[in-house]
């Protein structure tokens, strides 16, 4: 599991604090409002927030048109709090990448969709992303629930218990 570094203002008594959350969103159509609120929710709960989405079709490629870098300020503007860019999304240099973003901060990922595994081997894809997190939510619109890595990742990693965390349900997520 990635290694613990907490920022000087977490809170701690939330249960989910100093954990790592995993978040799928949806960007082909923009950043969708409705994950905005359990993103900053989570982060302000002392949760290290690992934002995951894929965008257009790069076929596995890398595809610099395709980065997700330019949501990062569009995703501080909404939640109103700073993102980290991670510039990998699975393996080692993403592992250690995130190793150094503090518990409640929040971190975009790159492109899940440059990785050929993503559509043709979602549970090998949905094993090396679950060594991010210790949690998993889609909060994609719509969550696909039934099949590929989030049907995959979803029995892997548990959802936070939301009811644990006052300022939020289910519902929200």
């Amino acid at each position: 599991m990635l290694a613990a570094r907490i920022m000087d203002d977490t809170v701690t008594e939330h249960p989910i604090a100093g954990k790592t959350a995993i978040i799928r969103i949806s960007l082909d159509g923009g950043i969708s409002h409705t994950a905005i609120p359990l993103i900053a929710t989570l982060a302000d709960a002392g949760a290290r927030v690992v934002v995951v989405a894929g965008l257009g079709d790069p076929a596995g490629d890398i595809n610099p048109a395709l980065s997700l870098r330019r949501f990062t300020p569009v995703l501080e503007e909404m939640t109103g709090k700073a993102v980290i860019f991670v510039d990998e999304s699975v393996g080692t240099g993403a592992e250690a990448k995130l190793a150094e973003v503090p518990f409640g901060a929040i971190a975009l990922m790159e492109n899940l969709r440059f990785h050929s595994d993503e559509r043709r081997r979602e549970n090998v894809f949905a094993m090396r992303l679950s060594v991010l997190g210790d949690y998993f939510v889609d909060a994609g619109d719509p969550p696909n629930n039934k099949q590929g890595w989030q049907a995959a990742l979803k029995r892997i990693l548990p959802e936070p218990d939301f009811s644990a965390i006052p300022t939020i349900s289910r519902e929200e997520a």
